[in-house]
């Protein structure tokens, strides 16, 4: 065992002259030399006899263990400093992390548990775990992280919403890369703004960009920025999302969607943590947690050749599956009972009671648009109810799909199934869908799973005898649209 003096040490820095143990293995990336040169005092221990001697002989600050090398285990370091320094946070690190692995670390007794490659993340972790420590009261209280609050925006009392939200406790506080997985209007964003909330990353910009609403030459200049001249229209460096995200989170919603030649600069991103903005040689470096959502099956995507191996595997590290509100109904008059009072507060009104009929009306509906569907049905029932309670019969309309217009308007046919092509019985499914939506596209988008773009382009493949009539009733895209297959 040897104890590391400071090189170049940081006066501003928190974690500056901490006294930090560190045990680990011999390693390219040392947590002891990470720590050194952020100005905290470190000893190391290669093996598991010296760090139980250092614990028994000094009383460390943190405790910084490596989960499992030839030479010793973290395991057992976790349980000698909670006896011994039961006030002193212990991190955990691992090069091969499992969700297992780290249930197991915070049923123990770990402040936190962290994979590698540590990133800036490291140095994040202890310096919020000497604030904290720095923070008890004379009276020693052993030192544990506060008990988290159910994350904002997010309700329920599901079984299956109280396994996510143990899920975003276990996976929120380390850098680790997540991949949601749900339908739409699930609220994968807010889940996404959960996991940030619960990171050291809190207090850094949270930035989300939805790659489903930009065509690929945008969204590369949105993701990455541009130089000045790099496109027509270019007046000026502008810096891209990655860069505003520097040392938070970037949420990338509808990652399914993005082209293959995004795909292999985002990988490059993912690796490196580096990229060039668009028409620009200079080499940009950030420190971003990434999260990434779909409503897509990314595997069959990977199968298929439309979405990179590679790629789908830096995403996949963690896979949080956001359950439909379908398959978790007794969430349903929870859910009212907090949306209904926030949107009656933005409209500036006072929000009526919900009848026990229109409470039943609701949880009976398949909700196949899941919770944005939900605010959406509310909020037209809170604008007509004019101060009356919301009565099962203002809901009727609501929850029941809009009929199709009349015949000979637009062919709604089925096609013969054994018979018909696939394309034959996708337009169908697309148009059937579209009319009994009211001829949004948007919803026919939620109902569907597909993004707004897609349904867009159906659209305008679909013109032909009757096809000018839909193409007017679109909304237009705000960008040009490229064909999505």
């Amino acid at each position: 065992m040897r104890t590391f003096g400071t090189l170049m040490p940081d006066v501003n820095a928190p974690i500056s002259h901490a006294h930090v143990l560190v045990a680990e293995g011999p390693s390219t990336e040392s947590a002891a030399t990470i720590l050194e040169r952020a100005g905290a005092r470190v000893t190391i221990a290669r093996d598991g006899d010296a760090a139980l001697a250092a614990l028994r002989s000094a009383t460390p600050e943190i405790v910084v263990a490596e989960v499992r090398w030839p030479a010793g285990n973290g395991f057992n370091i976790l349980a000698a400093a909670r006896r011994l320094h039961p006030t002193s946070p212990v991190i955990l690190f691992s090069g091969q992390p499992t969700v297992a692995e780290a249930v197991r670390a915070m049923q123990e007794g770990a402040d936190s548990y962290l994979p590698k490659p540590f990133g800036g993340e490291l140095v994040r972790m202890v310096a919020a775990a000497v604030e904290r420590r720095a923070g008890l009261g004379r009276e020693g209280v052993p030192l544990r992280a506060p008990q988290a609050l159910p994350p904002k925006g997010l309700v329920g009392q599901s079984p299956s919403m109280a396994a996510l939200l143990a899920q975003i406790g276990l996976v929120g506080p380390t850098r680790t890369t997540v991949l949601l997985l749900g339908e739409t209007g699930t609220g994968k964003e807010r889940l996404a703004q959960a996991l940030h909330d619960a990171s050291p990353r809190r207090n850094a910009p949270f930035v989300a960009v939805n790659c489903a609403a930009l065509v690929e030459t945008v969204l590369e200049s949105e993701l990455f920025g541009h130089e000045r001249g790099a496109f027509s229209g270019a007046v000026g460096r502008r810096e891209g999302r990655f860069k505003l995200a520097d040392g938070g989170t970037i949420f990338l919603d509808e990652i399914g969607e993005i082209s293959p030649a995004i795909q292999v600069k985002l990988l490059r991103v993912l690796q490196e943590r580096r990229f060039e903005r668009v028409g620009g040689n200079e080499t940009v470096a950030v420190d971003v947690r990434v999260i990434a959502a779909t409503n897509r099956n990314l595997r069959e995507m990977v199968e298929a050749k439309t979405f990179r191996a590679d790629l789908y595997y830096r995403l996949n590290v963690v896979a949080l599956e956001v359950p439909p509100l379908r398959a978790r109904k007794e969430d349903i008059a929870p859910l009212v009972n907090h949306i209904l009072p926030r949107l009656a507060a933005d409209l500036g009104i006072a929000a009526p009671p919900v009848t026990p009929e229109a409470m039943e009306a609701l949880g009976a509906h398949h909700w196949p648009g899941n919770v944005r569907e939900l605010e959406n049905v509310l909020e037209r029932a809170l604008v007509l109810s004019r101060g009356e309670p919301i009565s099962e019969l203002l809901l009727s309309n609501e929850l029941v799909p809009t009929a199709a217009p009349a015949a000979g308007s637009i062919d709604l046919s089925a096609p013969p199934v054994p018979g018909a092509t696939f394309a034959e019985i996708e337009r169908h499914a697309i148009m059937s869908t579209y009319e009994a939506c009211g001829r949004s596209p948007q919803k026919t988008a939620q109902v569907l799973g597909l993004s707004p773009r897609t349904i867009h382009y159906r659209l305008r493949e679909y013109r032909g005898k009757q096809g000018r009539r839909i193409a007017r009733d679109c909304t237009p895209c705000a960008a040009p649209l490229q064909t999505v297959r």
